[in-house]
């Protein structure tokens, strides 16, 4: 069983092939895969690692229809636009780092640095969707820490239960256009620029979870829960011309990122080979509205998201192929939770080579099939002090594309 052993040390599975390829490809604004912690798992006293993760994305909204208060752009007299937006999901770079110390033979230390949430939807200021979204960018910074505890229950059997807190801090971004009533009969509304921009401070949940571990076969099953997260966000809400303010208020707003449930399987079949199966259930629905509060006023702005709950599921097969060199693939299916985010299926092909007894390179691959969907942008203004409620509401197409990923990681142990 030595060959076993050593696979559980240099396998590709979980290494280079976990490309972290779905911000806004599909499965919502998490960068984060299946387990992608399993660093805590690995053998050694002190291990570093950097990742880093480069998507291409190609996504096109077509056939955009738009309309403000039930009434067509056509009768406010502007520009209309353009009925599609192309490449509306900018290329995206992600990156993290990782450090797991074992503290004793039994007990494991883990923490991380990364960007859980990731959002750039840019579909433009020149399609007729502009008054709703012209941009939504969004970023977070995150914080891991979990202990691990690790008991042998019989020979050669362990169990291990792990858990710890999270902590980010989210930016979010939301540009469009709007229209200003001029009260010229010839000119009858003038196009602004409207923007809120608001960030939260570090917020907190905790991720729980155990394990059954076989070295001997390289066997480990797993399951872990991470809790919601809800944050508070603040800035400003600014109406401009050409750079120059008009209207401004303070802007407040809430969410709750959601709660997550997954499990994951791997063993060793034969001497070299290892296969694995995982899944993730997120809780997107949580996220069913963002709704923007105008300090000073008695008007909201809501965004109306319409999420629902995501799924992914991934199997991947890892073969060593000498003592130093591993390469492994993946197969995985994400549900999509609506909107930009449609279901995907992505094929990983990726390869780990120590360079030396504590120094491991790996580079992987992915290329994802992002299937066809529609969506819409639907932007509610409401005055809770008159109950005027404005509705601007944008439904868009999309084809099926292919988007690529690519991973590098560098991993040195003590």
């Amino acid at each position: 069983m030595r060959v076993l052993k050593v696979l559980t040390r240099t396998t590709v599975l979980g290494c280079a092939v976990s490309m972290i390829p779905a911000a806004a490809l599909a499965g919502g604004w998490s960068t984060e895969g299946i387990a992608d912690y399993g660093l805590m798992f690995e053998e050694g006293r002190f291990i570093v690692e950097g990742q880093a993760t480069y998507g291409a994305r190609n996504v096109d909204f077509e056939n955009a229809e738009t309309t403000i208060g039930g009434a067509p752009l056509s009768v406010f007299g502007v520009d209309i636009g353009s009925d599609s937006a192309d490449d509306m999901a900018p290329d995206l770079f992600v990156g993290s780092g990782s450090v797991k110390i074992g503290l004793t033979d039994n007990i494991d230390f883990f923490a991380r640095i990364n960007e859980p949430y990731f959002i750039s939807e840019q579909p433009g200021f020149d399609w007729n969707g502009r008054f709703a979204i012209a941009e939504t960018n969004a970023d977070s910074l995150g914080f891991d820490a979990m202990l691990s505890y690790k008991h042998e229950i019989s020979k050669g059997n362990f169990i291990r239960v792990f858990g710890g807190p999270r902590a980010l801090t989210v930016n979010y971004e939301q540009l469009s256009r709007t229209l200003y009533p001029t009260g010229i009969p010839a000119l009858p509304y003038l196009e602004l620029d409207a923007g809120i921009d608001v960030e939260s401070d570090l917020e907190y949940g905790y991720r729980i979870g155990a394990s059954f571990e076989k070295p001997e076969i390289a066997l480990r099953a797993m399951i872990a829960y991470e809790s919601a997260i809800d944050i508070d966000l603040d800035g400003d809400f600014a109406v401009s011309s050409s750079g120059v303010a008009v209207t401004g208020a303070p802007a407040s707003a809430s969410a709750t990122l959601p709660q997550s449930l997954e499990a994951k399987i791997q063993s060793g079949v034969a001497p070299g080979w290892m296969v694995s199966l995982g899944v993730k259930w997120t809780d997107w629905s949580v996220l069913d509205k963002l709704s923007v509060n105008l300090e000073g006023s008695d008007v909201q702005i809501v965004r109306d998201l319409g999420y629902s709950d995501g799924w992914i599921v991934e199997a991947g097969v890892g073969h060593q192929l000498t003592e130093k060199l591993s390469v492994g693939s993946t197969v995985t299916w994400d549900k999509g939770i609506g909107g930009p985010y449609s279901d995907y299926y992505a094929f990983g092909l990726g390869g780990s080579y120590d360079l030396t007894d504590n120094l491991k390179f790996s580079l992987g691959g992915r290329a994802i099939y992002k299937t066809a969907s529609e969506g819409v942008y639907d932007i509610a203004r409401i005055d809770s002090s008159t109950g005027a409620t404005t509705r601007t509401v944008t439904n868009y197409d999309y084809d099926s594309s292919w988007n690529f990923a690519l991973s590098s990681k560098i991993r040195l142990s003590f």
